[in-house]
């Protein structure tokens, strides 16, 4: 006679499976985001080069920088070093009424508002579409230029205000973060700044 017992998983087999599935599970999901992360930063650089070379463009137009209405607080004369944002008067590139770099913009939070950075299409358009920054950032989702701690956005500041000086800035400066260290770009460290000298990380 035929034994038709039919022998299933003990408990301590299915165990094993679901754990090992558990396990990599986890190593899917984290290699996922660590992909995310790596995608972002490699669109704030590609943005950066994009900035840098419109702002190099309105340079060479108008004799200057767009200005902003009033400077940063504590202005770095060079670019060996990011300084962290420390005033809202940096303007959030990409945000609300600061989404063009035009000759003729009407709208801008920038001065003078006929031309800067604003929301306008008129006139010579340096960057039609200055973009957002990618987020969730290493400091999380706040569109905020107060600190390192919170600026999840690329924070625009120039050297002098219209207001002081009547005429354009002479430098800029780009405040901006990594998710993580990029050496192949050069770029050693996540707290960033863009100038008319280039990228620096710390």
């Amino acid at each position: 006679m035929k034994n038709l017992t039919k022998k299933g998983f003990t408990l301590v087999e299915l165990l094993v499976v679901i754990s090992i599935i558990g396990l990599l599970s986890t190593i899917a999901i984290v290699s996922l985001g660590s992909a995310r992360a790596k995608s972002r930063d490699t669109k704030r650089i590609a943005d950066m080069k994009q900035l840098s070379t419109a702002l190099e463009q309105f340079y060479s137009d108008q004799g200057g920088y767009p200005a902003v209405t009033a400077a940063l607080a504590t202005w770095v004369s060079t670019a060996t070093a990011p300084t962290a944002p420390a005033t809202a008067n940096d303007i959030i590139l990409g945000g609300t009424g600061a989404t063009t770099l035009t000759s003729t913009n009407t709208t801008a939070p920038s001065t003078p508002a006929t031309s800067a950075i604003g929301s306008g299409t008129a006139g010579t358009v340096y960057m039609g579409n200055i973009p957002l920054y990618p987020t969730p950032g290493r400091s999380g989702t706040s569109s905020t230029c107060a600190s390192w701690a919170t600026a999840a956005a690329y924070c625009y500041t120039s050297n002098l205000t219209w207001a002081s000086s009547s005429s354009f800035a002479t430098d800029y400066r780009i405040f901006w973060e990594l998710e993580a260290t990029n050496p192949a770009a050069n770029l050693n460290g996540t707290n960033c700044t863009t100038s008319n000298t280039g990228v620096v990380c710390s």
